[in-house]
């Protein structure tokens, strides 16, 4: 049996730290959204919306906690993709299928839209069943740093719109000095609530993935990247 360690030997620095990164941002994430769901509240329903949601997996891995709170998750991304995720997860022995019946209360949604056309995503989100005069946790991972200032400013408006008193935002950003930023980046935060504030969103938490990091026993992650948590108090 090869150890972890020596297995961690044949992986380039580059990539190591991108993992860790990816590590500590999708855990800090997800124990927010748990004590977010968890919290006492005046519904038995509300809602969670993850937003360019790619390949993620959490309406399976957090299937459990979804359904004891009465939540029903929209994925908001591009057609094709989230055809593609049907499949690729289908095949991995995860059927979207199970969990998007009627039997099941359309618990999970899919909605096929382009986030840079804000009327078009708005107006499916809707289409789908988003309340929203419901709560609503909004999870944005990794998405901020590839719209332009303007594209997130309408982004941040739009969501800002459909969210109910005491929804929360939950956001990732990588820093304009990120040694690791392409050109396919088109905007930065170096202080996240100076953005999402003006929108009006409360501060809870921000904190970089390096001290995040530390508090969960993970040296070296980066300060480069910047997790949040701001609630909707206006």
């Amino acid at each position: 049996v090869v150890r972890n360690q020596q297995v961690s030997w044949f992986i380039p620095t580059e990539i190591k730290q991108t993992m860790l990164i990816i590590f500590i941002y999708t855990r800090y994430l997800d124990n927010q959204i748990n004590s977010v769901l968890r919290q006492e509240r005046n519904t038995d329903q509300q809602q969670l919306v993850i937003v360019a949601a790619g390949l993620d997996a959490r309406v399976f891995r957090m299937q459990s906690l979804l359904n004891s709170t009465g939540t029903t998750t929209f994925e908001i991304d591009f057609p094709n993709m989230l055809v593609a995720k049907r499949e690729i997860f289908a095949a991995s022995g995860f059927s979207y299928k199970d969990i998007m019946s009627k039997e099941r209360g359309y618990t999970v949604r899919h909605v096929e839209s382009d986030l840079t056309v804000p009327n078009l995503w708005r107006e499916e989100l809707i289409r789908q069943g988003f309340d929203p005069s419901q709560r609503t946790v909004w999870l944005i991972e990794g998405f901020t740093g590839y719209l332009t200032n303007p594209e997130l400013d309408i982004f941040l408006k739009t969501l800002t719109k459909l969210s109910a008193q005491s929804s929360v935002l939950l956001s990732t950003w990588i820093e304009s000095d990120s040694p690791t930023k392409t050109s396919m980046h088109r905007s930065f935060a170096n202080d996240p609530s100076s953005i999402v504030e003006p929108f009006g969103w409360s501060e809870i938490d921000v904190q970089s993935v390096h001290s995040a990091g530390d508090r969960m026993g993970r040296k070296g992650g980066s300060d480069h990247f910047t997790m949040s948590c701001h609630e909707k108090k206006m």
